[in-house]
């Protein structure tokens, strides 16, 4: 547990990114599909539990409550039900719209308004007046950006695309620095024309010391920034197969001004890596057995196979069937990818690509201590543009960005 914040006295569970009705790639009637639908409903269950056990005043949802704007009446009926529980403790939810739920058409209305008019919860808005400037108001009993519960007044900025810096000034202006000020907003520091919607650190700088906690989102994993008090817990079940850091969301309490970190409860996912010396049929099989005697199958779990080869060979295996042998061991989904890697120099001392890659960087005296992340990242990149997964493309970035920015250090 940490402690910088200064706030008045009140306890609040944050979180984003649950991504309700989430139906990863498969055929619509596949295990795969269907379990994983469920899982973004079960990680969102659990936190609940957490927060209807370990009793909060507030609970906050900074954006993607949903995973598409068109909803199904299954997906918005389990959502009612799962908020429903909050309201019947009297816990209120506040919450704000991301880029994946937020609407543009039908009457410009969202599903969260629609949740908001029932009552199960604050949904936060800024509004744009007529002469282009933004306005937070009071919530007035029907909509609003901004509400205060016990004292602490809670603002909602959503998402906001490449316009953030003119919100986050618009807000800089309204805030109180004598009251207890939280920001809602669905963004994470990050490069704003590589990841649209992420902010740059000097764009923050008008909310210090006038912002208590920023409740940021976007990013799925988890990162603190300490100088701007902003936290982004981190999508609680993985969005993509091959996310693998932190998730998760925060509990602060502002009268202890400490804040604690608690891990989601994910589906089990194991990740191994293999690297070749050869690449020869032969080798992959012996070394995949390998791999598989020290990281058994689990029931039930996602199994992600990372296969590096030397540059220049080629890897003559049907990966579709070796990911169907996995699944047959239990594995709800098994991925298998290919790439060229760090392999054992030839006699002639031929290096590989991403070696002379990295030897580039490293002669860059602002990248050399970053050298051997931003060639991983080139590597993993090279891969889904092969795969054409531009979310996987996306997340990579999202993951080499905040490792050089240093998601949990000062960020000056």
């Amino acid at each position: 547990m940490e402690s910088f914040l200064d706030a008045n006295s009140m306890k609040f569970l944050h979180c984003s990114d649950i991504h309700l009705g989430r139906k990863p790639v498969g055929s619509a009637f596949s295990n795969y599909s269907n379990q994983r639908y469920e899982d973004y409903f079960n990680a969102f269950d659990w936190i609940i539990e957490f927060a209807l056990e370990n009793p909060v005043d507030v609970f906050l949802i900074s954006g993607d409550l949903f995973d598409r704007r068109e909803l199904s009446p299954d997906v918005l009926e389990r959502a009612e039900k799962q908020l429903s529980r909050l309201k019947n403790r009297d816990i209120p939810v506040v919450a704000i719209e991301g880029n994946h739920d937020r609407l543009f058409a039908i009457e410009g209305r969202s599903w969260l308004e629609y949740l908001s008019r029932e009552e199960l919860l604050y949904l936060l808005r800024p509004y744009t007046l007529e002469d282009g400037s933004v306005d937070f108001p009071k919530w007035n009993g029907n909509s609003g950006a901004m509400v205060e519960i016990k004292g602490v007044r809670f603002y909602g900025m959503g998402y906001q695309g490449f316009s953030f810096q003119q919100y986050i000034e618009a807000i800089a202006n309204q805030l109180d620095p004598s009251k207890t000020n939280v920001v809602l907003a669905h963004t994470a520091i990050g490069n704003p024309s590589v990841i649209p919607g992420c902010v740059i650190p000097e764009e923050l700088e008008p909310l210090i010391g006038k912002c208590d906690y920023i409740a940021g989102g976007h990013i799925h994993t988890k990162h603190v920034y300490k100088r701007f008090k902003m936290f982004v817990p981190g999508a609680p079940e993985y969005w993509d197969i091959k996310e693998g850091e932190e998730k998760g969301f925060f509990i602060y309490d502002t009268l202890t001004k400490n804040f604690e970190f608690h891990n989601s409860k994910k589906r089990l996912k194991t990740i191994v890596s293999i690297f070749l010396e050869n690449g020869s049929t032969n080798e992959f099989r012996s070394r995949l057995e390998e791999a598989l005697r020290s990281n058994p199958v689990e029931d039930g779990s996602l199994y992600v196979v990372e296969v590096k080869v030397p540059f220049g060979s080629f890897l003559e295996v049907n990966i579709s069937d070796v990911e169907k042998e996995i699944e047959e061991m239990g594995a709800l989904k098994a991925v298998v990818s290919v790439s060229m890697g760090k392999g054992v120099k030839t006699e002639s001392e031929n290096q590989d690509l991403e070696v002379i890659e990295e030897d580039v960087i490293a002669k860059n005296p602002e990248l050399a201590s970053y050298s051997k992340v931003i060639a991983d990242a080139l590597e993993n990149l090279k891969r889904y543009h092969e795969m054409n997964d531009e979310e996987g493309a996306t997340e990579t970035i999202d993951r080499l960005l905040n490792e050089i920015i240093g998601g949990d250090l000062d960020v000056r």
